[in-house]
């Protein structure tokens, strides 16, 4: 039997088919989910290295490369009858395997763009960004301000673990004001430019003034008068101007280290002195979800845990953010975002996926 009769005959046992273009959903999806994962990681993995200290390190896919091959197997059988029966018969079988071989190329993240870029404060236009894009102004206020007129938001928190608990309660109870009124649709807010550029944030607020809760106790924490409708921030907080309301943002770096206040560690570390113990005033234990307002939490385990959104192993442990904890989902997925607007931008190479489309 030729060659190409051999092969004919293996497709039609088999069913031959041009992998590259066939294949391209379910290589891409599963890319797709690699790079996912991999980011996810990579940032979990930071957060909990400044809980112990530990110096961050970013790495990104510079690029993807997969090789697709096909095998096959061809089995032929004949049957001859001994005369004086006609005929004689044939048959063939076979199979077909295909295997993908996967190439990840990655890059250390540096350089003094990415540096900067890294503990830059983040500005007021991408709060206003942020806050008017979907996410709660909450959650935004929780993760990228220091501080807003006399309300702090933690400082300490945003460099390693201190061991003094700090008091961010007056900030939490505005927190929770301003998203009461976004939820009721009564706060937007805005950013306006002045001739040399200047950026000034506006929180406007909408719908009935006559107050009550919770803008009364806005306007109370910002020291407002009770028919003000909308409130000027700046970030300059060398010199008070009337009418402004200084606001202190934090940077990319920061907010890392501040969700790293969040991470649970095994007593032993702590006994060890891995990390540092907060304490409060009276010499107990301090709760980082004081400050947090259950907006994170990072857990740990002995052993790879079951139902994770993302886990990592470090130092011989297992650290994850729960797969129900939607609240601490949403926190690191606004990380995620922060990161890639702020630090990202043309810091990171583009990943390319490269697929052969033969057969």
């Amino acid at each position: 039997m030729s060659r190409t009769a051999s092969l004919v005959l293996l497709c039609a046992a088999t069913g031959c088919a041009t992998l590259g273009a066939k294949s391209l959903p379910e290589v891409q999806a599963a890319y797709n989910d690699s790079l996912a994962t991999t980011q996810d990681t990579q940032f979990l993995l930071n957060i909990v290295r400044l809980r112990y200290r530990d110096t961050p390190a970013f790495l990104d896919v510079a690029s993807l490369t997969t090789q697709q091959t096909m095998s096959g197997t061809l089995t032929l059988g004949a049957s001859v009858p001994v005369a004086p029966t006609p005929g004689a018969t044939a048959n063939a079988g076979g199979a077909t395997t295909m295997s993908v071989t996967p190439t990840t190329t990655f890059s250390p993240v540096r350089g003094d763009d990415f540096v900067k870029r890294l503990v830059a404060p983040i500005s007021l236009q991408t709060l206003s960004m942020l806050a008017s894009s979907g996410w709660g102004i909450s959650r935004v206020m929780h993760l990228t301000v220091d501080r807003i007129d006399r309300l702090s938001n933690a400082p300490v928190a945003t460099g390693p673990t201190p061991e003094l608990a700090p008091d961010a309660s007056r900030f939490i109870t505005l927190a929770r004001a301003m998203r009461a009124l976004q939820v009721q649709g009564q706060l937007t807010m805005g950013i306006e430019r002045d001739a040399t550029g200047a950026e000034t944030g506006i929180l406007y607020f909408e719908g009935p003034q006559e107050g009550g809760t919770p803008l009364d106790a806005v306007r109370d924490l910002l020291e407002l008068s009770t028919t003000q409708a909308q409130v000027r921030l700046t970030e300059d907080f060398s010199r008070e101007v009337p009418g402004l309301v200084p606001v202190r943002l934090r940077s990319v770096l920061g907010a890392f280290f501040f969700l790293s206040q969040a991470v649970d560690v095994p007593p032993e570390h702590e006994a060890a002195g891995l990390v540092t113990l907060t304490k409060d005033a009276a010499g107990q234990r301090f709760d980082w979800q004081q400050v947090l307002d259950g907006t994170f939490h990072v857990r740990w385990s002995a052993r790879e845990p079951d139902r994770a959104a993302v886990k990592v192993k470090h130092r011989g442990t297992w650290f994850y953010v729960a797969d129900d904890d939607l609240e601490s989902k949403s926190t690191f997925m606004l990380l995620v975002q922060l990161f890639n607007m702020q630090a990202g931008r043309s810091a990171l190479p583009v990943p390319l996926l490269t697929i052969p489309a033969g057969r």
